[in-house]
């Protein structure tokens, strides 16, 4: 008789896409100053294609900066990573082990960690998800069994949106 393999259930899970962080006023106010002096900066040097990007930039960040988060669901199993929107399962993305390097996990914020999963992509090569800190331990050791854990340093963007808390 064979012996029967012991399967690990699948660890699944719901997170937002980023932790939101509430501006206040005074946070808007900060940004208008920068993009007040960036657009007198490009129209004392005569770049006003510059000056077209500055006022179309702070238009974005600050519409993106009252968003709230897209909620996804994730699952971890024996074959790969799921991601998908929870009523939308037809979009679903799923990375096989296949595609993943190797992972990292680092402090989120309050509620969450960050686990960073090194693909083979050259476009993007990383993928970040946020996990819940309870969870940490338990993905932790179910990854480890799988991939190897490889050190992930923060990028310059990484730690500047997390100052201007973006």
């Amino acid at each position: 008789m064979k012996k029967e393999e012991k399967k690990t259930p699948a660890i699944e899970w719901q997170a937002p896409e980023f932790e939101y962080q509430p501006k206040d006023v005074s946070w808007y106010w900060l940004s208008l100053i920068i993009g007040i002096i960036l657009i007198a900066l490009a129209v004392w040097q005569k770049n006003f294609l510059f000056m077209i990007f500055v006022i179309i930039a702070w238009l974005i960040i600050t519409v993106m900066a009252n968003r709230f988060p897209t909620v996804w669901e994730f699952k971890i199993d024996e074959k790969g990573i799921n991601i998908a929107l929870p009523k939308e399962k037809s979009n679903a993305k799923f990375y096989s082990y296949a595609e993943i390097e190797g992972f990292d996990i680092h402090l989120g914020g309050e509620d969450y960690q960050e686990l960073i999963l090194k693909t083979k992509s050259k476009f993007s090569p990383y993928l970040k998800i946020n996990i819940h800190t309870a969870d940490e331990e338990k993905i932790k050791d179910f990854l480890l069994k799988i991939l190897p854990k490889e050190e992930y340093n923060q990028s310059l963007v990484d730690s500047f949106s997390k100052l201007i808390r973006f």
